[in-house]
């Protein structure tokens, strides 16, 4: 091997030589990367580890050079430079800051010939005609006890002990694939060998179609479809309870941070198959400029932009006490390896928000501000010790299930409960706003019904004119100021880290370096 001088740049110093020295080592190593020697490997780590150019504004980009040029010998090395540059990675990933994101989403490009994504079930959208009363009895229902309401679905008790059944109605102009590939993922996953319990209801279809066109007025499930088509289902009696469930007594920290190991286990398992949720927790920088923005407002995390309503988008999370949850956003994955990363950290950052919002839950009614204009102050409510203990879990559940073995987390968990305490427990960052632009695309009646959405009294959203002013709503708690950065950068951070961690191992395992 050679060394092409890059040491002798002086990386202890100048950020222009070092970009420089990244810059070329970076071209030899996509050209011939056995041509590095191990003091190149060596001074990479130092420059990572060492975070000298925080405050530059570029050094993302000569950090996120340096750990390519690490990633490029960890897929192309010889075996000594990839376990070489496993260790290098490892360090920057303990690295708090750009560091950490660059080596991080560096990691994320490695390919895994591993994951084999399955074709993904048919989704059959004929629909079998039928009545409410009809479709009930046939599915199993209890005559004695009247369906509740469930979002939009109708719940209610089976003739068979411990079950539920489950009629989940379309939406008005919604396409009836999703609800179709629900049940057809749930046939799927029944036969899926999980390696923790997870219960998969059993879809209704009596031999025929999977859904049914219930004819029968539902007033309790605004907004149906016009033919009123539906997916019924069975499930365990638990099957709605959520690991955040409101519990201001009895509140379990050791059940909960059981739930949410075994949940990032199952996603992480799956994901790991090739088979990915798409939909944890929706997860949102800006829900009120959707309509306008090219990314519909959905979160990145890798990016450190402020997270939109994070309490209320944690309530109901699409995995509980019996398993996973919402079958129909389970997809199979495509296209580049940054598209699994970014997946991987959607779920690794739905379960810590979820973990924060099991806190908060032990008092609902602790939220906004109060009568003075004060924020809720609702650290009390958290056990730090016991999230550091959830942190660790989900991370060690999540690394088992996706790379095949448990490991420790690549951040201090312990200080990252801190933080998340910090910022989870006020509510300093309460309002967004409707601006003129947005205002714009809407009707005055749909302008109106908006405003009264985000909690304005009718006489109240009444009195403002479409179109004159931007209008400050009160939505939050969120994790940072309006169109401004996240609160909680540690949060992204860990998930970076995290998730590159479990890429690296994968990787490990499956090319032995």
């Amino acid at each position: 091997m050679t060394d092409p001088g890059f040491p002798a740049f002086g990386l202890d110093g100048d950020f222009t030589a070092a970009w420089l020295a990244v810059r070329r080592v970076a071209d030899l190593a996509a050209c011939d990367p056995l041509a590095l020697s191990p003091a190149v490997t060596d001074a990479l780590r130092g420059l990572l580890a060492r975070n000298d150019h925080a405050r530059r504004t570029q050094a993302r980009i000569l950090y996120r050079d340096a750990a390519g040029v690490l990633v490029t010998l960890l897929a192309k090395g010889a075996p000594a430079q990839a376990r070489a540059a496993r260790k290098a990675l490892a360090d920057a990933l303990a690295t708090p800051g750009k560091p950490r994101m660059a080596a991080a989403e560096a990691v994320g490009g490695l390919p895994l010939a591993g994951i084999v994504p399955p074709e993904p079930p048919a989704a059959d959208t004929a629909a079998s005609p039928t009545t409410l009363a009809d479709l009930l009895s046939r599915a199993g229902a209890d005559p004695s006890v009247s369906p509740r309401r469930a979002g939009r679905s109708l719940v209610t008790s089976a003739r068979q002990p411990g079950r539920l059944v489950v009629v989940k109605c379309l939406r008005h102009g919604e396409d009836p694939v999703g609800l179709a590939l629900e049940g057809a993922w749930m046939e799927r996953c029944a036969a899926l060998d999980f390696p923790a319990p997870c219960h998969v209801p059993a879809p209704f279809r009596d031999g025929g179609a999977m859904l049914w066109a219930v004819a029968d007025p539902l007033p309790d499930i605004p907004g149906r479809d016009g033919r009123g088509r539906c997916l019924a289902y069975v499930a365990r009696e638990d099957y709605f309870r959520y690991p955040n469930d409101p519990c201001p007594e009895d509140f379990d920290g050791e059940g909960l941070c059981a739930t949410l190991g075994r949940a990032a286990l199952l996603l992480g398992w799956l994901a790991g198959r090739g088979i990915v949720h798409e939909a944890a927790i929706p997860l949102f920088h800006n829900r009120v400029q959707r309509e306008r923005r090219e990314d519909a407002g959905v979160y990145d995390w890798r990016l450190p932009g402020r997270l939109d309503r994070w309490l209320a988008s944690s309530r109901h999370p699409n995995f509980g006490v019996s398993g996973l949850r919402d079958f129909e956003h389970l997809v199979c994955l495509s296209g580049a390896p940054g598209r699994l990363y970014r997946h991987l950290g959607n779920h690794f950052i739905s379960l810590l928000l979820v973990a924060g919002s099991a806190f908060r839950q032990r008092d609902p009614d602790l939220v906004g501000r109060g009568p003075d204009g004060a924020p809720a102050d609702a650290r009390h409510l958290f056990d730090e010790a016991a999230l550091a203990r959830i942190i660790e879990t989900i991370f060690t559940g999540y690394h088992e299930g996706f790379a095949g073995t448990p490991a420790a987390p690549p951040f201090n968990a312990r200080e990252l409960a801190r933080r998340m305490v910090e910022e989870m427990g006020v509510d300093r960052h309460m309002t967004e706003l409707l601006r003129v632009a947005d205002q714009e695309t809407m009707t005055d009646d749909a302008f109106v019904e908006f405003l009264t959405s985000r909690g304005l009294a009718p006489e109240a959203a009444r009195a403002h004119a479409r179109g004159a002013a931007d209008v400050e709503l009160v939505t939050g708690p969120h994790l940072g100021d309006f169109n401004n950065r996240t609160s909680l950068p540690e949060l992204n951070e860990a998930t970076a880290a995290a998730v590159a961690a479990c890429l690296a191992s994968r990787h490990g395992r499956e090319y032995g370096n």
